[in-house]
């Protein structure tokens, strides 16, 4: 068992983790955005017209989820939908002048956090880490577990 002072390699993934998140809240909401608004710019931005469904895979959320970020950007003027000019049941999203100007500023943001993130490494330091995390991403892609062992109470 881990305590506080020496957290397991897992919890401190955690731990960071969520402090990312925190601290590229508090970027975005200078820009006023929401995180996965912010990334839904960034990835039309790569690729423009995509579907609700597509969208929705991209951002790993459903696609009712995916529906309400593009509508309320869409209210910002970031993007509009379009229909499909070959399936018109399809509507396809784009960025909009606005969402293209505020893109700057979402890529100025994730700048900061991973200067912060990356303060005092050497070059062999990101190095090294960039790949003992993608061997950590392979590692949990690859695992798999079976049931939890149920504990035997003694009566």
């Amino acid at each position: 068992m881990q305590n506080s002072n020496n957290p397991s390699i897992g919890r401190l993934l955690v731990i960071n983790n969520r402090l990312q998140v925190t601290r590229l809240d508090q970027l975005m909401d200078q820009i006023g955005l929401f995180r996965g608004q912010a990334i839904l710019l960034v990835v039309l931005a790569e690729g423009d017209g995509l579907t609700h469904s597509e969208i929705a895979r991209a951002l790993q959320i459903s696609p009712a989820a995916a529906t309400k970020v593009i509508k309320r950007l869409e209210e910002l003027h970031y993007l509009q939908r379009c229909p499909d000019p070959s399936d018109e049941r399809i509507s396809r999203v784009f960025l909009l002048e606005d969402g293209r100007a505020i893109l700057a500023q979402i890529h100025e943001a994730f700048r900061k956090i991973n200067q912060a993130i990356l303060d005092g490494f050497s070059g062999e330091e990101e190095q090294a880490l960039r790949a003992f995390l993608q061997r950590i991403h392979i590692n949990l892609q690859a695992a798999q577990f079976g049931q939890l062992e149920q504990p035997t109470i003694n009566s």
